[in-house]
């Protein structure tokens, strides 16, 4: 059953923007600017809004253009459908230590924007096309029947996609002519380009498989930019309409399409409920009547009327959209804010991750697997634990300063560019991110400093044993010595007989026996754990 108060007809995209954002956090980040590579990579800083956007000098982000490659995807299904062209790639660098590439699909009828090569579109794309574009990254939720496994399963390939000119090899090496592309996907091209920045893979090569650093994923986020030659099947002309009309329609009346673009559910949008618009989609963001914005975890939507605006706007609209083939969107301005939230949710993650990783290899390294009750104990060695504590603490410090750098809403200049910051960063649930992060301290910190404690008492009651029997071993030798006149074993002797006498030195012996033996296994332990520190201090 359709919604209620929906259109039977789908909106129609003409010319939009694709940018596929692929972030990722390493201590391994290296920016490789060069002779060999300056055909491959320049900065990009000219231009941009950064500056634009806020009050303060301290500069955020780093940009740079890189060399592109060409994509086909050919859509299948009941509407094929076919998108070629160039796709632009970008990079932004946060602290020498976030990196965000975009891989730019823009779209335009001719495939040029003022001589510059884009993409274009065989026949202007419906949502489920959009969909399957928007989703390469992501993959989108397309159930079908698979005959060789005679059952059901969720199949993302609802396109084909083909890479060619491309400069960039599988080690990414970078060269002036083509590498071969034959059978390369999308994550391929993105793992690629990701390990041209993070040369943790290479550092990792030569170290043993204990010694490797953590590594941590990238995570994919889609930023949609529908440009205002939005259409409009069936009878509704959006070309008759006041651009304010046009938003209010597609907000109030193809709230199940956007609830299926929004979530890449391709297909069934119209049976998706309109109850669920607010959940998925969240409320619009934009202060302007005539633009809609919306955004979620995974993806923001733009779709922006500014070209149809009249000639009474005080802003010449037409001149502005002339440089998309400078910026890629209609609304540079909020993809910078996007950019700098997603560096902020990111390197949270990225923390908390390697925060617990931390803390699970100072617990694996000072546990042996065999104790009394058959659980994991600790050994009297924990120097990593607190090597740990100390590596979990400066992390924490050091994610303080980039959070407060990132935090850049108090500098944005402009109350409307505040609004949606935060509320894109509400939509983007950076608070939960980072109350869990909070959550996870504390409950690490606290594991680990008992951990600690555990490994002290241990220590202690050692040393309390070794000193009970050095007392021990101390007051039977003051008994059992002689001086020539009444030794304490020949009092025993007599008074007892001599068999009590000879079972209290075995006793003795016995005791002093095992109080050497603790005491060696203290200074093997102790020698170890100077060894294991300097050894640490060195890496």
């Amino acid at each position: 059953m359709r919604n209620y108060n929906q259109c039977e007809s789908g909106l129609i995209y003409n010319e939009f923007s694709v940018i596929l954002i692929q972030t990722f956090t390493s201590a391994g980040i290296e920016i490789p600017l060069n002779s060999e590579t300056n055909f491959f990579i320049k900065k990009d800083d000219d231009g941009h809004f950064d500056d634009q956007l806020f009050t303060h000098s301290d500069k955020v982000i780093n940009r740079y253009r890189l060399k592109g490659f060409n994509i086909c995807i050919d859509i299948d299904g009941n509407a094929p459908a076919r998108l070629w062209g160039h796709v632009h790639v970008r990079a932004a660098v946060f602290f020498n230590k976030t990196v965000e590439i975009s891989y730019r699909i823009i779209v335009s009828p001719t495939g040029r924007i003022n001589g510059t090569k884009f993409c274009q579109t065989d026949v202007p794309f419906n949502t489920d096309q959009l969909i399957a574009v928007a989703g390469i990254v992501q993959h989108v939720e397309h159930w079908v029947y698979n005959n060789k496994k005679k059952g059901q399963e969720i199949d993302g390939s609802l396109k084909v996609v083909s890479i060619s000119d491309l400069h960039i090899d599988e080690e990414s090496h970078v060269y002036t002519t083509t590498v071969k592309t034959k059978g390369v996907t999308f994550d391929e091209v993105q793992k690629r380009y990701r390990y041209f920045f993070d040369k943790q893979r290479q550092k990792d090569s030569r170290k043993s498989k204990e010694s490797k650093e953590f590594e941590y994923g990238w995570h994919n986020y889609i930023f949609l930019d529908i440009w205002e030659s939005i259409g409009h099947e069936g009878r509704i002309r959006f070309d008759q309409m006041r651009e304010d009309q046009v938003i209010e329609h597609i907000e109030q009346c193809h709230k199940a399409e956007l609830v299926g673009l929004m979530s890449l559910y391709p297909e069934e949008w119209p049976y998706r409920m309109d109850s669920s618009f607010e959940d998925i989609c969240g409320k619009n963001i934009a202060i302007d009547t005539d633009d809609l914005v919306l955004a979620n975890e995974n993806m923001s939507l733009v779709i922006g009327t500014y070209g149809n605006r009249g000639k009474e706007a005080p802003t010449d609209w037409k001149k502005h959209l002339a440089r998309r083939d400078r910026y890629h969107v209609s609304w540079p301005e909020y993809l910078v804010l996007v950019e700098i939230l997603l560096a902020k949710k990111h390197t949270i993650n990225y923390v908390l991750n390697k925060y617990i990783f931390n803390s699970r290899q100072a617990i694996k390294d000072n546990s042996h697997p065999e104790s009394k009750d058959g659980q994991q104990g600790f050994t009297i060695i924990n120097d990593k634990i607190l090597d740990m504590i100390e590596q979990n603490a400066r992390l924490s410090i050091s994610l303080s300063d980039i959070i407060l750098q990132l935090d850049s809403v108090r500098y944005l200049r402009y109350m409307s560019h505040k609004h949606m910051y935060h509320e894109t960063s509400r939509r983007l649930r950076i608070d939960a991110d980072e109350q869990q992060l909070k959550d996870i301290t504390e409950r690490v910190d606290k594991s680990l400093t008992n951990a600690n404690n555990i490994a002290d008492l241990k220590e202690a009651n050692s040393t309390k044993n070794i000193l009970l029997f050095i007392s021990i071993a101390s007051l039977f030798g003051v008994l059992l010595e002689g001086n020539g006149e009444a030794p304490v074993f020949s009092m025993i002797s007599k008074e007892f007989g001599v068999f009590t006498a000879v079972v209290l030195v075995v006793i003795t012996s016995i005791g002093i026996y095992f109080s050497m033996k603790i005491m060696i296994r203290v200074i093997i332990h102790y020698f170890q754990k100077k060894h294991s520190k300097r050894k640490s201090h060195q890496i």
